[in-house]
This record gives C-alpha cells, sequence and structure tokens, in this order.
C-alpha cells in the first residue's frame, strides 16, 4: 500500500510510487479522476513518469501510447484512428479526507 497527500497529485500530474514492491505511476486528469499504470510501458518499457496527460489519458512519451483510467491502452495515429493495444495492471486509488491509498 502507498499513501500520498492528495494535494502531491495535482490536475495533470504524474507521479511514481511503489506498492507491494512493484512501481508504479498515478496521474489526476482534467475532470480530477485519479488513473494509475505500471511505470514501465509495455510497448518499449519507456518510464511512464515522463509522460503527460491528456484530458483524463496518460501518454507515453516515448511512442505516445495512451492509458485510460480504466486500464486500457492505446494508440492514437495522426489520422484519428485509435487502436487498441494491451490492458495493463491498474491500482486500487481511493481519495477520502486528503489522503490518496493506492493498492494492488
Amino acid at each position: 500500500m502507498s499513501e500520498l497527500a492528495s494535494e502531491a497529485v495535482r490536475i495533470g500530474t504524474v507521479v511514481p510510487v511503489e506498492v507491494d514492491g512493484h512501481d508504479f505511476v498515478i496521474w489526476r486528469g482534467d475532470g480530477g479522476t485519479l488513473g494509475s499504470a505500471p511505470s514501465w510501458c509495455p510497448h518499449l518499457d519507456w518510464d511512464l513518469g515522463e509522460g503527460r496527460v491528456v484530458g483524463d489519458e496518460l501518454v507515453c512519451a516515448g511512442h505516445g501510447w495512451s492509458f485510460d483510467c480504466a486500464g486500457h491502452a492505446f494508440k492514437r495515429t495522426e489520422l484519428g484512428r485509435v487502436d487498441p493495444k494491451d490492458d495493463i495492471e491498474t491500482l486500487r486509488v481511493e481519495e477520502a479526507d486528503g489522503v490518496i491509498t493506492a493498492t494492488r
């Protein structure tokens, strides 16, 4: 389990966390939704801590794979097509009383 102050994960922020010896990232989308993903992109092992938040999605800085808050990965092409990719492990992320708790 990992705990963070809510203020540590502001809108558009990506924060690395360790849960049960595994590395993850947590982000807050434009709508305030919290998302999580393993720290490394399943495509080419790029560090997702270097990614950027677009809307409620985390976008990998490496090759642009996107991750939604439900654990779905996909690639958006230049022409607007969305190609589904693998599903990823997500954390159970809860927020209450100014604290974010993340568990596997």
